[in-house]
């Protein structure tokens, strides 16, 4: 089953696809920040003094929406800006998708 950014030929999304969709989910979580207030640089706890709970399901909600499978404590080494969550969905992506290339080839 394709990840839904992936493109019709397999390939991953841009990072700056993914940045867009993660400022779009943490937007629709978090329900009191505007769009136009976050951008890739923005680090939610620091700038929007959000933590525990709306974090949480704010991670919830980036983990499923891109099919990611990574323990929680992943988490914590995670650059807490919108960008370094980017960099951390790329990066389960890229691994899930090189797992389906070798279980092509076997």
């Amino acid at each position: 089953m394709k990840n839904a950014l992936e493109n019709n030929a397999g390939e991953l999304p841009s990072k700056d696809q993914v940045i867009e969709t993660v400022i779009d989910i943490f937007v629709r979580e978090i329900g009191f920040i505007g769009r136009e207030e976050v951008s890739r640089t923005t680090n939610p706890a620091k700038d929007f003094y959000i933590y525990t709970d709306d974090l949480s399901i704010f991670a919830d909600a980036v983990v499923k929406h891109f099919g990611i499978d990574s323990p929680p404590e992943e988490w914590f080494n995670v650059e807490p800006t919108i960008e370094g969550i980017a960099d951390f969905v790329l990066y389960h992506l890229s691994k899930k998708q090189q797992g389906h290339s070798n279980n092509e080839t076997l």
